[in-house]
């Protein structure tokens, strides 16, 4: 199971994740009215950080994705809003980088309205249906994910936290496309600010259990 943690902001505690944690992505949101928005220039630091930087953007232009690609170094890109097939497919051939498409569940999904988007992107990542582009720390009901019908990777996000493992064993028995989990606000401090040690447990728990 790959690990995700989204919502990165500050240098310090991003050199602790990189430490202590190293996990397979980390997450920075560029999204304006995100609590845990990074703003558009590079921080201090940003730049060396080794982990696998993911930067998470909202019906962004392909070219301030680009921007935001060259300036902080990323390696994948995170569409978390309503981007159309052309457009992912778009970022796809202009960046070459891994795509995140990001498909927010309320109670049920139309898995043929994925379907066009499966040559472009390298995971399908399901959030919470927010109207503020997640961060709630709500979590949407797994059994909607039961029927998935692709062999496409996806990234189960929403709410997730350190007591979930076991239910999260049990959904990859069911779903072995299940590729991994994403992180965020039921593991933090502050907005932007992860407790290291509780990702670091959470991050053992799912190793110990595979």
């Amino acid at each position: 199971m790959k690990l995700k943690v989204c919502g990165m902001s500050n240098i310090g505690n991003i050199r602790e994740l990189e430490d202590q944690v190293q996990p397979d992505w980390m997450g920075l949101i560029f999204y304006p009215p995100s609590p845990r928005y990074v703003g558009d220039q590079p921080f201090p630091g940003i730049t060396d950080i080794s982990l696998r930087k993911v930067g998470v953007f909202v019906n962004e232009s392909r070219e301030s994705i680009q921007q935001k690609v060259n300036d902080f170094g990323l390696s994948g890109i995170q569409l978390h809003g309503d981007e159309n097939v052309a457009e992912v497919k778009a970022i796809k051939e202009s960046s070459g980088l891994e795509i995140f498409k990001v498909f927010k569940v309320i109670d049920r999904m139309k898995w043929t309205e994925l379907e066009a988007y499966l040559p472009w992107v390298d995971y399908f990542l399901f959030d919470t249906y927010t109207q503020n582009q997640g961060g709630s720390g709500q979590t949407f009901d797994w059994e909607i994910l039961k029927d998935y019908p692709f062999e496409k990777p996806i990234i189960l996000s929403g709410g997730i936290d350190a007591d979930q493992v076991n239910e999260i064993l049990e959904l990859k028995k069911l779903i072995p496309q299940l590729a991994g989990v994403d992180i965020n606000s039921r593991f933090e401090v502050e907005p932007g600010i992860k407790n290291i040690s509780k990702v670091k447990k959470f991050k053992a728990q799912l190793k110990k259990i595979e």
